[in-house]
Order: C-alpha cells, then structure tokens, then sequence
C-alpha cells in the first residue's frame, strides 16, 4: 500500500472545478483548498506504479498547474515481509 499527500496547484480561478474532478480518480481524497487554487490531497494506491499512474493522471487534469508531493509512506503486507532475525 502507498499511501501519500500532496499540493495541487490549479490555475486561479479553476479550483472549485478541478475540486469536483479530481475525487473521480481513484483513490483520491480532497482535504483542502486555499483561495489562491492550492487543494490539499491524499492519494491511496496498491504499489509505488499506481501512485505513479494515479499522480500523472492528477497532471494532466485541465487548469492543473502542478502537483508537489509533501509526503509518502508504503506500507508492506505482513504476509508478505521476511522473517524477523533473532
């Protein structure tokens, strides 16, 4: 699991409109937006490619200027890690 936040920069005066799209890409979640079109994200994806695939579809989103991420984090199946060392 990938789970990640970032800063949307849409143009000015597009934010309320790139707001209401980009919660149709999966695993994306608004959390909030400034008056000069910066919009807070969260982005859930299985594996870094999906975070990848799920930020450059953010990318070519219209009226987006730019996305910046502030923070990531995997997550590993515990089914799936190795034995600890004694």
């Amino acid at each position: 699991m990938n789970i990640s936040s970032a800063i949307v920069y849409a143009r000015p005066g597009t934010d309320a409109s790139v707001r209401q799209r980009l919660p149709a890409i999966a695993g994306v979640e608004v959390h909030a937006a400034s008056e000069d079109g910066r919009l807070v994200v969260t982005i859930e994806a299985e594996n870094d490619r999906g975070a990848m695939d799920i930020y450059e579809a953010i990318a070519r989103l219209d009226d987006v200027l730019n996305i910046a991420m502030i923070f990531q984090q995997t997550e590993t199946h515990p089914d799936q890690e190795l034995a600890k060392c004694k």
